[in-house]
């Protein structure tokens, strides 16, 4: 049982003594926390980082809508649930920036996420007493264990904030990834009469138009949103209510239903709860999956931004087909030099979420029985990873792709110049003799039609018909989003 003792006099100015299972520790005066927390500061200094936001907020959430359903089971008085409540609605309406002193857990912590847990109780325990009139570490008339936590377990707790996390961040991702693909499509649109040479093997390849490029990458993005949205769904199914092990110990009847219930007002996420309780705790299968969609984002984007950087390159010696807009000076000894800053730092934040990936593909396995222990890890690299995937589509979108430019001269010599434009001429001359003059006019620098003139293989108005770009292309008039 959690005790408070009083320190000497000099002492009482900087700390005070709770007492626990493990015995008396020092805390800090005016530190909302208590003595779990304590111990977790003392024992994990690794990152200096702290819980993302999106995790304290569900948690706080879970205590809350907890009260409530714990007061219908009447577990806990009514005068109990309101502190609860008041409580972390005070914690709630704080700026974030806050949360960091006062929720100071390291996210590389004990196994299941103890500590997070902890902390929570103990600081909103600590804010409803102080509301009551009593002083910090005093636990009454609300204890952490006994009144915040009540019909709640840890093991049960942590993986359904993970999941509300997850839901508050991955929709703005979602947003974003449309967002990307509308301004593709607008380029699309506004180019889908440009022809330039299509590639393949980074080789010259058959004529395209440059509209039906980026129509490709706004489909993927499309696509990319729609994965994401689809590994969402899962995440909506809690554990909550299982308590230690799924077998629901300790909870009251209907205590499941009402606090899904309840979370569903304070998250605007339609949830479930589980069919199988213990199925849930064991396995983190819905996170797995979420961040298999947002790795396949990853490694689509990725290769997307590599397109770019090609399609940029030059402006004299590379391929230089658009132009990236300006956003920094590109070297610090060639003046003049602009890099493509925005798609580099876009290229390291699509392999840094493929990292992240990698972590889950581990903590994920890693369960073990009816717990998986590495969850702390599992929600730092997945909210994390959101967070940054999201922040970088946003800078791409509006600092790079919006401001891309097509540089029409290029586009058109490359159009007219490539030897693989031969391949129209190929049903009227046949592929052997098409073949021939395509290394012919390689061998003389000459264009394929140039030759073909000179050598007076097809009339001007065959080869007219056969040129067209819009024959050439397959191009068809297209509804864009």
């Amino acid at each position: 049982m959690r005790k408070s003792i009083k320190p000497t006099e000099n002492q009482s100015k900087t700390f005070r003594i709770e007492i626990d299972a493990l015995g008396p520790i020092k805390i800090p005066v005016k530190a909302l926390y208590g003595s779990q927390t304590q111990r977790a500061l003392e024992n994990y200094q690794i990152s200096g980082r702290t819980a993302h936001p999106a995790l304290i907020r569900a948690y706080v959430r879970i205590k809350s809508a907890a009260a409530t359903a714990n007061r219908s089971c009447k577990v806990i008085t009514s005068s109990q649930a309101d502190l609860i409540q008041k409580s972390a609605l005070e914690i709630l309406g704080m700026n974030e920036k806050e949360w960091s002193h006062l929720f100071p857990i390291d996210p590389y912590q004990a196994g299941a996420g103890t500590s997070q847990n902890m902390a929570v109780n103990e600081v909103i325990a600590n804010l409803a007493n102080r509301k009551a009139g009593k002083p910090l570490g005093e636990y009454v008339p609300i204890h952490p264990n006994d009144h915040v936590n009540r019909s709640q377990s840890t093991n049960d707790s942590f993986p359904t904030a993970m999941r509300l996390a997850l839901l508050e961040c991955s929709q703005p991702l979602a947003k974003e990834l449309q967002e990307l693909s509308r301004s593709f499509a607008r380029k699309a649109k506004a180019w889908q009469l440009i022809p330039k040479s299509a590639r393949t093997h980074l080789q010259d390849a058959v004529p395209m138009m440059l509209g039906q490029e980026f129509l490709a990458y706004s489909t993927t993005l499309t696509k990319c949103a729609q994965w994401i949205e689809t590994a969402r769904d899962p995440l909506r199914e809690l554990g909550i209510g299982g308590s230690a092990a799924g077998t629901g110990i300790t909870v009251p009847k209907g205590y499941s239903r009402k606090i899904c219930r309840e979370l569903e007002t304070l998250c605007g996420e339609k949830l479930r709860i589980a069919p199988n309780l213990c199925e849930a705790m064991q396995s983190q299968a819905p996170i797995t999956y979420y961040s298999s969609a947002l790795r396949l984002a990853a490694l689509e984007l990725t290769r997307i931004c590599n397109d770019l950087r090609l399609l940029a390159s030059g402006p004299l010696t590379g391929l230089s087909e658009i132009f990236l807009p300006a956003v920094q000076p590109g070297s610090s000894i060639m003046p003049g030099k602009v890099n493509p800053s925005i798609l580099e730092m876009a290229n390291q934040t699509w392999y840094s979420v493929l990292g992240y990936d990698q972590t889950i593909a581990w903590t994920a396995q890693a369960g073990q029985l009816e717990l998986n222990v590495m969850m702390p890890m599992m929600a730092y690299s997945m909210l994390e990873a959101t967070q940054i995937a999201t922040r970088a589509l946003y800078t791409l979108r509006t600092r790079c792709i919006d401001g891309l430019e097509p540089n029409l001269p290029r586009l058109r010599s490359y159009f007219e110049n490539t030897p693989q434009i031969a391949t129209a001429l190929s049903p009227k001359l046949g592929y052997q003799q098409t073949a021939a003059l395509v290394k012919e006019a390689l061998k003389l620098g000459i264009s394929v039609v140039e030759l073909v003139r000179k050598k007076k293989l097809l009339s001007e108005m065959e080869l007219r018909s056969l040129l067209n770009a819009r024959t050439l292309t397959g191009f068809k008039a297209v509804d864009f989003p």
